[in-house]
């Protein structure tokens, strides 16, 4: 449907649409902001979210507490709340997982239902579905963990001008 910027707005109070088709399905929510092409398009009664970049937190419907920044950050988000993603594809699959931080470009991708998730770094915890209480810190740790809890990785790269390499080594807690 076409509607709009707060296009079916009926009963939400105190939001912030800028954008074509920003926060266009919302009804009842509330304290919502969101700023970029379709940012928050599909939410109709969640409130106090935050979406700011092209399709942010694009899918969600009544998950609160959210803030999304980049492009397609929590997109299909739908009843998941308090979870902050910032970067290109942070947090993209996350459905219903709560209390979850992304920093960097597909950090928690692949999130669904995780909980109480930090990733920090591209791609770190990109394979987690459902594991929850991990903190994953440097590009690509933990990426593989798919259901596991309870883990904290700390990867350390050392960068060499001599050589023009790279060097990435894992450092499990």
């Amino acid at each position: 449907m076409v509607s709009g910027a707060l296009g079916t707005n009926t009963t939400g109070s105190n939001n912030t649409a800028n954008g074509w088709e920003a926060l266009s399905e919302n009804t009842s929510g509330s304290y919502n902001t969101a700023n970029g092409f379709f940012a928050l398009e599909d939410n109709t009664n969640g409130f106090q979210n935050t979406a700011d970049g092209a399709y942010a937190l694009r899918d969600n419907t009544s998950g609160s507490f959210n803030t999304a920044s980049g492009w397609v950050a929590l997109f299909d988000n739908t009843s998941g709340s308090n979870n902050m993603a910032s970067g290109a594809y942070a947090l993209f699959e996350n459905l219903t997982g709560g209390y979850n931080t992304a920093n960097g470009f597909s950090a928690l991708y692949y999130n669904q239902t995780g909980y109480s998730n930090t990733a920090t770094g591209a791609y770190a915890l990109y394979d987690n579905i459902g594991g929850g209480n991990n903190t994953a810190n440097g590009v690509y740790a933990l990426s593989a963990n798919n259901a596991g809890n309870n883990n904290t990785a700390l990867v350390i790269a050392r960068f060499s001008t001599a050589r023009a390499a790279i060097t990435i080594s894992p450092l499990v807690i």
